[in-house]
């Protein structure tokens, strides 16, 4: 096949996968990391970081076509360490390796909850922000010169990787969602974990002041609705959630506090015709039958567990992928990556539903051997394939299984975000025919900037 012919048939692949009808083969994910692939062109990947460029990232990703033989590869996005510089982030701390960790951080304390829920991106932006990246708790001519170099080196840093990806998608016949369909999705609990109280502190806050939590995860539920709205839908596109907190609490308290707004999110995403992917860190077997509430052809990534649970589980609702171990790529035989890889093969491809990936990214070069990868993604694609394609995977319809619930929220709203109708109160147009114009200039650049106010890149 030409590049342009494999990019239509891999397409078609997914779009059948996500539709819910057998492909001709089941699609194939790499488990490559950017990191690990900046490290196998034989750069070093501390300094190479701060001078990314569209011809460093292109040679890397040719060097990566010796390992690669997945259907969607792409360099996949890392942290930014120019634009945190700026910042001089708390949040996202660099090692001496290069690799940025999330340290123990707390951005509000438990007397501030009712100030966080009364409006929590304003919060965000007035008090957060500046605690977890000391060079904007300045004046405000200063904060707004360190604002825009964060975010100019962020939109350079997209724009490197993008530039680099799309090379090499036209050039391999790679699959790439279509522009405006892929989008990052909040999780009211992880987010509160995450940036806003730390992990140490929330699993004290829920006991010490359940309601204030409650109400707090609620309140962030507007703002991850705005935020995880893409420009366009697509069946080819999803919105991507990585899960932290949720096998960090109990059953009782996972379904208090994680499940409900995780729930409706999921449903309220499926309400305007988006997927969600959820990489289900860490091993979700206890909470499988919550998974089996979430929208039909809703994308799971496993990390751990039995497959053969989540197959006879999920199999006909949810398109599976993971459990296979990248460490096994490391201490095994190639036999013995060969077997394993077979082994989820015969559970989790028969009747649909299936991408076969790896439980996470490979991120060091000392993480895999690179012949026993090459050995496994071989026979994976040598044994893909199909006797019964074109059938569907189940009768039931997707609109069937979603809840609504988008109408219970209101718009969300901040005294920092300006629509583009308020905006022209006071600048119109110099003539109506430009004022279309101006529009989509206008949501195009603040949509850019504004989910970056929040100071966490």
């Amino acid at each position: 096949m030409s590049a342009q012919q494999l990019k239509e048939y891999r397409t078609q692949l997914y779009k059948d996968v996500y539709s819910g009808i057998i492909p001709d083969r089941f699609p194939v994910h790499d488990g490559l990391s950017a990191e690990y692939l900046i490290e196998y062109a034989g750069k070093d990947f501390l300094t190479t970081q701060y001078q990314y460029t569209t011809e460093v990232m292109e040679e890397i990703g040719e060097k990566a076509m010796e390992l690669v033989r997945g259907d969607s590869f792409s360099l996949a996005w890392v942290r930014n360490p120019i634009s945190l510089m700026f910042q001089k982030s708390k949040a996202f701390v660099m090692s001496k390796t290069g690799f940025f960790q999330h340290p123990e951080v707390s951005g509000f304390e438990p007397e501030e909850y009712d100030e966080f829920i009364s409006n929590p991106f304003d919060f965000m932006v007035e008090k957060i922000a500046p605690r977890l990246n000391p060079a904007l708790d300045t004046d405000p001519i200063s904060r707004s010169v360190i604002f825009a170099s964060a975010v100019l080196a962020q939109m350079e840093h997209q724009r490197v990787f993008d530039v680099a990806n799309n090379m090499l998608a036209e050039k391999y016949g790679f699959f790439i969602a279509p522009p405006g369909t892929v989008g990052l999705q909040l999780i009211p609990f992880d987010f509160l974990a995450d940036f806003s109280r730390g992990f140490a502190k929330i699993v004290l806050d829920i006991k010490r002041y359940p309601e204030k939590v409650l109400e707090a995860l609620e309140a962030l539920v507007p703002y991850a609705i705005w935020l995880g709205r893409t420009p366009e839908t697509s069946i080819l596109g999803a919105n991507m959630i990585m899960t932290h907190m949720a096998t960090f609490l109990n059953r009782k308290d996972f379904e208090k506090f994680y499940w409900p707004t995780f729930y409706k999110l999921c449903h309220i995403c499926a309400e305007r015709g988006q997927s969600m992917s959820i990489f289900c860190e860490d091993d979700w077997t206890r909470y499988i039958e919550y998974l089996q509430e979430l929208p039909q052809g809703t994308r799971l990534l496993m990390e751990y567990g039995d497959p053969q649970k989540f197959k006879d589980k999920l199999g006909k609702k949810m398109v599976l992928s993971g459990f296979y171990p990248v460490s096994l790529l490391k201490t095994g035989t190639k036999q013995q990556c060969i077997d394993k890889a077979k082994e989820l093969i015969d559970i989790l491809a028969p009747g649909g539903n299936y991408i076969f990936g790896f439980d996470k990214q490979a991120l060091r070069l000392a993480d895999i051997n690179p012949e026993n990868y090459v050995a496994v993604m071989e026979y994976v694609l040598e044994n893909s394939k199909y006797t019964n394609a074109g059938q569907p995977v189940t009768t039931a319809k997707r609109e069937d299984s979603i809840v609504k619930f988008s109408h219970t929220y209101p718009e969300f709203k901040s005294k920092y975000i300006v629509s583009f109708d308020e905006f022209i109160k006071d600048y119109p147009p110099a003539d109506d025919r430009v004022e279309p114009l101006m529009r989509a200039a206008y949501d195009k650049y603040t949509s850019m900037v504004v989910p970056s106010l929040g100071g966490v890149f």
